[in-house]
């Protein structure tokens, strides 16, 4: 599951704070709409954080501003792929690796978000996409724990399951500030563990990114970590693992309509 959103908010509001001292009426307009999106994802409103991302997006271009059309790409991006709405994303990125306006690392941002987007339907792309995330990214590079998450996925989708570890394990070592990407790195640890047989060891990893992840208070999330807790129970034949994760489906999926 992707996790760039929280971290895409929290870049996105650091962004927003530097404005020249000077404005026009378009850039005010620009950069209301600006912030809009932003408070409509802290409260939950994705199609009215998509609708001002859209707004704020014509907004930069009339002015001339790349890097407010690239914060603006990648967070109407992040609303698509959120919803569903995957080809969507990927046209809404695909410019910013095409034009030499927008800045470094936002064009790394957007390798990663496509290669995130891809990665189960096109694994080569994937990597070529992370690829050139690390090759735009200015060092230290704000996304390396991010880039190592998706390393480790990548990995684990090629089944190689030594690789996975090392890229999560180091993901795990740099993420101290960041718990929603510990509990991916936790979770992709578990999914190592899992098929390696060893299960007490991937039901571990799996409970501190549960612990985590209630705290990030994401459902899917939440609905992933139950999911391979429950394959966990199952390959080991643990009965009351496998009711202990169920339950926590069931409830889950009462409030979110998903398929247990």
């Amino acid at each position: 599951m992707n996790r760039v959103w929280m971290f895409l908010f929290c870049m996105a509001l650091t962004a927003c704070g530097t404005v020249p001292v000077v404005t026009s009426p378009a850039r005010i307009a620009a950069e209301r709409s600006h912030r809009m999106a932003l408070q409509s994802i802290q409260d939950g409103r994705i199609e009215s954080a998509g609708d001002e991302w859209r707004k704020a997006l014509r907004g930069y271009q009339a002015i001339d501003d790349w890097r407010g059309q690239g914060m603006a790409r990648l967070g109407l991006a992040q609303v698509n792929q959120r919803v569903g709405r995957g080809v969507q994303a990927e046209q809404i990125l695909m410019p910013m690796l095409q034009e030499n306006g927008f800045l470094p690392d936002q064009q790394a941002q957007a390798a990663l978000q496509l290669a995130q987007l891809v990665w189960r339907q096109d694994l080569p792309r994937a990597e070529q996409l992370l690829a050139q995330a690390r090759l735009n990214c200015t060092a230290p590079c704000f996304l390396a724990v991010q880039m190592d998450n998706l390393a480790a996925q990548l990995a684990l989708a090629r089944g190689d399951t030594s690789a996975a570890a090392q890229f999560a394990a180091q993901a795990l070592d740099l993420a101290k500030e960041s718990p929603t990407e510990r509990a991916f790195s936790r979770r992709l640890l578990a999914e190592v563990a899992l098929l390696q047989g060893r299960w007490r060891d991937a039901e571990h990893q799996l409970l501190q990114a549960i612990d985590l992840d209630r705290q990030s208070a994401e459902p899917i999330w939440l609905l992933d970590d139950y999911r391979l807790l429950l394959r966990i129970g199952k390959e080991n034949g643990d009965i009351a693992l496998q009711k202990q994760a169920q339950a926590h489906l069931d409830s889950l999926c009462a409030a979110i309509e998903c398929s247990p």
